[in-house]
């Protein structure tokens, strides 16, 4: 591998981390509240699984706990609820993976998922897409564990 493939992100909580160019995803329209950040990297840690971190290459102090949250909700497939994912250019619905943002807390029956905003990846191409689903059954604080 060549080092010129290689970027340091210095990040918060994760140290310093040795990314490939080639895993670099483009959000085009950003994160939502973060939409100036266009380029993001998932990186996931055999200690921290099925969460894996949705890290900003810009601005690396900017992580997110994500989940695919499939094989939890066997029901939620956003994929099919949204229109505006031209952007993707998908060819191959079995290239696009589905994350949620996950709010960690100090109990896990505190720990929620972000239902109503997945974040959608096409990795043939590496493009990526937040999505809001307009389905009243989907919230932003959905609890991840059912106590």
């Amino acid at each position: 591998m060549e080092e010129k493939s290689l970027i340091k992100l210095r990040t918060e909580k994760l140290g310093e981390l040795n990314i490939k160019t080639e895993d670099i995803i483009t959000f085009d329209e950003g994160i939502l509240g973060y939409e100036d950040y266009k380029q993001y990297v998932i990186v996931n840690f055999e200690e921290c699984r099925p969460f894996e971190w949705l890290i900003c290459v810009e601005d690396p102090m900017i992580a997110f706990p994500i989940i695919n949250p499939l094989p939890l909700f066997t029901d939620y497939n956003p994929l099919d609820s949204v229109e505006e994912v031209q952007s993707l250019h998908i060819e191959d619905r079995g290239d696009v993976e589905t994350f949620c943002i996950v709010t960690l807390g100090e109990d896990p029956a505190q720990v929620t998922i972000n239902l109503k905003g997945p974040i959608l990846v096409n990795m043939g191409n590496n493009k990526g897409k937040q999505v809001v689903l307009t389905e009243d059954y989907y919230n932003l604080h959905h609890p991840l564990v059912k106590t």
